[in-house]
């Protein structure tokens, strides 16, 4: 449990209620603070979402989640320990796609030769319609 040590070597415990909300991102990923208080509620019912939100926020915080936004209005968490990868947002259903793409390793590498900046983490995500929406309205 790497974010058990994470929690502990900032001077924080590790509650009933980060395990059950890091337990349930490693299940699956780009999940909103909603959609994991639904998932948890019935089997844990003392745990409320203004406690997954503060939770989140601080997982986020040490760097064991990591925040998306989509451009929907609210975030969506996955776990840091991930493997890097990017996202393809369907504008029109809502699917979120991961992808890895080498090209887009290169071009990180080229901005940080050209301009000097270094990059600790680098995410891109493409905004536009799934294959299906796609097919189904191709205007």
């Amino acid at each position: 449990m790497e974010f058990e040590q994470i929690l502990r070597s900032q001077g924080y415990r590790l509650t009933n209620q980060r395990r059950v909300i890091v337990r349930e991102l490693e299940g699956e990923r780009h999940l909103s603070a909603e959609e994991i208080y639904d998932r948890v509620k019935g089997e844990h019912p003392e745990l409320g979402l203004s406690t997954v939100y503060r939770t989140l926020d601080l997982l986020h915080e040490l760097g064991i989640v990591r925040k998306e936004d989509f451009g929907e209005g609210y975030s969506r968490y996955e776990l840091s320990t991930e493997r890097m990868h990017h996202h393809a947002h369907c504008r029109e259903c809502g699917v979120v796609m991961e992808f890895n793409e080498e090209l887009m390793e290169y071009l990180r590498l080229q901005v940080e030769r050209e301009t000097g900046f270094v990059t600790d983490w680098h995410e891109i995500t493409l905004h536009g319609r799934c294959a299906e929406c796609a097919r189904a309205n191709p205007s």
